[in-house]
């Protein structure tokens, strides 16, 4: 079944007096984009941007990796439901590039037929916009709708079918139909703001704000070793997915990017200055002591497939601690992994601390782990068992992406 729109924007004003057109397109920095433009009057065309903004202006793209108009990669954005178009654009410049809002990264399995705890996306993305406008003390009539889970998940539902309908189509012959034999799965990235709009619209019974996904192809899992960092402060408001995170931890991330260490760095870990490790940037985090499973229990994002780790584990008998590992027993560890939509649950062979501001050396490493031993051994790592474990339950956790909302 084919979810209704409820409502959509086309071109209002905002409080602010600019309108919502404009702060939806995309504003990537001194590159021509090949990308999709909401337009105030006449709804959707495609057009080339000559963007001429100083990065002086705009520091948080110094590090976006630049996309021109003839990259191969083809990508598909929804702004509020209307048609999906296809873009070269990136889901991190998806995000960047527009306005601050509550976001979640999805991802789909069975050949692109469903997504991966969906109704727990939604769950947490109208928590997160709740959160964000108590916060911002933005919190209007419009804006309190998509803080409502039922009209929330109805809005991105449309937006979300449309966009992988397009890239299946752009990456499948141009079937129509989904494809359950293609091996192929979306990251799917959603993004929700709360702009106010004008009296009239409000009082038109239009639930308000705004909706936008972006779809392109789920990366491949890293390839061992996987190596993870420690650097940064946990950030302000755990308990809100905000898009500006994206931007905050930039800098961090140059830093990550430019390791010497004989690889890639795959994730870096946030730690208080008590030494607690809460999170990594963009992941849970999981140390393995004493054979048991110790993560944060509080002042934490935590993430669907998190809930998943943890309902793992009570299932198979292995012990959780709801306490963040502290740094001064990372010798005593016996592994570690990370959790994420896109990683699922990815054990760390090794763990680097580099010094402040410097980006990771060989000699910054401080800790490897064995998990090559297979989980069906009784000896064998317990983060490679819980790895296993996750991908197994991923499909029974998912949603048809064509199933209709419950009344």
């Amino acid at each position: 079944m084919r979810l209704l729109h409820l409502s959509t924007v086309r071109g209002r004003t905002s409080r602010s007096g600019s309108s919502i057109s404009s702060k939806l397109a995309f504003r990537l920095p001194t590159l021509l984009v090949a990308t999709t433009v909401w337009a105030s009057k006449g709804g959707w065309h495609q057009a080339v941007l000559p963007v001429v903004q100083s990065l002086s202006t705009q520091p948080f793209q110094a590090t976006t990796m630049a996309t021109t108009a003839t990259a191969a990669t083809k990508n598909v954005v929804v702004l509020d439901g209307k048609q999906a178009e296809e873009t070269t654009v990136t889901s991190k410049e998806f995000l960047l590039s527009n306005p601050s809002g509550a976001y979640t990264t999805a991802r789909t399995c069975a050949g692109g037929t469903k997504i991966f705890e969906w109704e727990a996306h939604i769950e947490r993305t109208a928590k997160s916009l709740a959160s964000m406008m108590e916060q911002r003390e933005s919190t209007t009539i419009a804006s309190s709708r998509l803080s409502d889970p039922y009209v929330l998940r109805r809005r991105l539902d449309a937006a979300v079918e449309d966009a992988v309908r397009l890239h299946q189509r752009l990456h499948n012959d141009e079937k129509d139909d989904f494809d359950a034999s293609s091996p192929r799965e979306l990251k799917l990235t959603a993004l929700v703001g709360w702009t106010a709009l004008d009296d009239e619209s409000i009082s038109s019974g239009e639930d308000g704000g705004w909706v936008a996904c972006h779809a392109t192809s789920l990366p491949p899992l890293p390839a061992a070793p996987v190596r993870v960092e420690i650097r940064g402060s946990p950030r302000d408001n755990a308990a809100a997915k905000d898009s500006a995170w994206v931007s905050e931890r930039a800098p961090l991330e140059a830093l990550m990017q430019s390791a010497t260490c004989g690889g890639p760095v795959n994730e870096l870990l946030l730690a208080t200055d008590t030494g607690d490790l809460l999170e990594g940037s963009q992941t849970n985090f999981y140390a393995v002591i004493d054979g048991a499973v110790w993560t944060a229990g509080e002042g934490i994002l935590a993430g669907t497939v998190r809930n998943l780790v943890l309902d793992v584990c009570r299932n198979h008998g292995i012990p959780v601690v709801l306490r963040p590992p502290n740094l001064s027993t990372m010798d005593g560890w016996e592994g570690a992994l990370i959790s994420s939509t896109s990683r699922l649950a990815l054990p760390i062979d090794e763990l680097y601390v580099p010094q402040e501001g410097r980006p990771s050396a060989g000699t910054d490493l401080k800790k490897t782990f064995d998990n090559n031993n297979t989980s069906s051994s009784s000896d064998g790592s317990i983060a490679a068992r819980i790895r296993d474990l996750v991908a197994l339950e991923v499909e029974a956790r998912s949603t048809p992406i064509l199933e209709p909302v419950p009344i």
